[in-house]
């Protein structure tokens, strides 16, 4: 959860300029564990924009996993572990200013 948080801050900052606000996870799916020592990539993308809202799609995969031991597991390319949809509030884009 706190990847998606991560992603979504990233968002809102490029969107409108600050860090945001979460309004609602529309839905969230764990399709995979995850261990302590495994190494996770996110993504993220917004998929509808309103004045002040955006809906957003993210995905966290599992790229590299290890055992209870810490030992690195073989597995054939990125897992899908976790999926959110989530709606954030943004502010205002601000104009660039002159320097």
């Amino acid at each position: 959860m706190e990847i998606f948080a991560d992603l979504e801050t990233e968002l809102a900052l490029l969107e409108g300029g600050d860090e945001g606000l979460c309004a609602a996870y529309d839905s969230v799916e764990f399709l995979a564990p995850l261990r302590v020592g495994d190494f996770v990539e996110g993504v993220a993308r917004v998929t509808s924009r309103g004045n002040s809202s955006r809906k957003v799609e993210a995905r966290v995969y599992r790229v590299l996993s290890v055992d209870e031991n810490g030992c690195r597991l073989e597995q054939d390319g990125p897992v899908l572990a976790a999926t959110a949809t989530v709606t954030i509030v943004v502010g205002r884009s601000r104009p660039a200013q002159a320097s």
